[in-house]
């Protein structure tokens, strides 16, 4: 019976694991439900990036469509004019996925590996309560 993996692990349970048994160790078992507790935590986090991305989309949407009303010939700049506010909720839809990320249990390094920096200057960037730019303070990130 060498095809039954831990969950958590994947080493070989015993050859009699029991029934079941998914975890080769009570502590393997106890990180794996810290794990989904993590992962369930995350879950309004999750609810609001992914509405700050519905938001994102929408306004980039409603922006285009606005210059595509005044013509070619309507206002010069438009298109950067219809974007210019963008980086405002790029950097909202940002802090929400940090939100979402360490209440799932990802770490600053983690996080700074997908953002393309330091998991120090992560930590620094995000964890830290400052007022957004939509005037809602942030919670801190721990």
């Amino acid at each position: 019976m060498g095809d039954s993996r831990c969950l958590w692990c994947a080493t070989e349970l015993p050859e009699r694991p029991g029934v079941g048994r998914r975890y080769c160790t009570p502590a393997h078992r106890q990180a794996a439900w810290r794990a989904r507790r993590r992962w369930q935590r995350a879950v309004p986090e999750r609810r609001s990036l992914i509405a700050a991305g519905r938001r994102l989309g929408t306004q980039i949407e409603e922006s285009l469509a606005a210059v595509g009303a005044q013509g070619a010939l309507a206002a010069r700049a438009a298109h950067c004019t219809a974007v210019a506010g963008l980086p405002v909720l790029v950097d909202r839809l940002v802090r929400l996925a940090v939100r979402a990320d360490r209440q799932a249990g990802a770490s600053w390094p983690q996080i700074g590996a997908a953002l393309g920096i330091s998991g120090e200057a992560a930590r620094g960037r995000y964890a830290r309560r400052a007022a957004t730019p939509d005037g809602v303070p942030d919670e801190p990130i721990h």
